[in-house]
């Protein structure tokens, strides 16, 4: 996949996920955002900061995209998650979709879910 095809904002978000760079990966959200991880709802850019420092930036986690689908409304990027967090439980490789909706360039809502997309289809580039 190349991820310079993505809405730019999705790639300043990539990018912010893998340097680490929490105040970048914040300022890719708009400030009425929402995230929906792990069956929870963190509303407001001040709220998404403490979710990814606390879920992101704390797992030390990286984002490698895989492959993505794009539509009007959402942009869908399948991630192999990554790095040296507790995996216990887990699928290996853990791929997880991530929702994109953007408004503005900024992204206005993101949900993330356990990948269906890559299921039987083994790592896709």
């Amino acid at each position: 996949m190349k991820p310079n095809l993505l809405p730019q904002v999705i790639q300043d978000f990539i990018v912010a996920a893998n340097k680490p760079d929490p105040k970048a990966y914040a300022d890719c959200f708009s400030e009425d955002a929402l995230v929906f991880d792990e069956g929870k709802e963190w509303a407001g850019k001040a709220a998404i900061s403490k979710w990814s420092a606390e879920h992101h930036f704390a797992a030390n986690i990286t984002l490698e995209p895989i492959k993505d689908k794009q539509d009007e409304e959402e942009t869908i990027v399948v991630f192999k998650v990554d790095r040296d967090f507790d995996k216990t439980g887990l699928p290996d490789p853990l791929y997880l979709d991530f929702y994109f909706e953007i408004s503005k360039h900024k992204i206005k809502q993101l949900a993330i879910r356990l990948s269906d997309h890559i299921r039987n289809e083994g790592e896709q580039q």
